[in-house]
């Protein structure tokens, strides 16, 4: 990956969903590309649900925030994907990108929750 990035892509059968979990900034192309991973990861799966830990994640730009509305969005629900648990930014600009992200989402199409931790967003991803 490019940058300070971290991104981890795993599956968790208990729940079951996959978990992405974004750590430091990434460039666009990085977020992109680390996304395309994602997205693989939901088709592969056949995975309906999605839990995002972006709490260390620093910045998504407005051109990245409206690529994942319009572009990874409609593919990842065509994947199958029906439920968003996204564990909430520290930093209050992210939180806003998020906010805006999720706005735009077709909630009769995808439920999207916000959490303070992981284990509530699993919580809530099994119920």
């Amino acid at each position: 990956m490019h940058g300070d990035l971290k991104l981890t892509i795993e599956y968790d059968a208990d729940v079951p969903c996959v978990v992405m979990n974004w750590k430091g900034y990434a460039t666009s192309a990085a977020f992109r590309e680390g996304n395309a991973r994602v997205l693989t990861e939901i088709t592969d799966r056949r995975a309906s649900k999605l839990l995002g830990d972006v709490s260390d994640f620093v910045l998504i730009g407005v051109e990245d925030q409206a690529w994942l509305s319009e572009v990874w969005i409609p593919r990842a629900m065509h994947a199958g994907l029906r439920k968003i648990a996204l564990v909430q930014p520290t930093f209050y600009f992210n939180r806003v990108a998020i906010d805006t992200v999720a706005q735009k989402l077709d909630r009769d199409r995808v439920e999207v929750g916000f959490f303070d931790n992981a284990s509530a967003a699993k919580d809530w991803l099994k119920g």
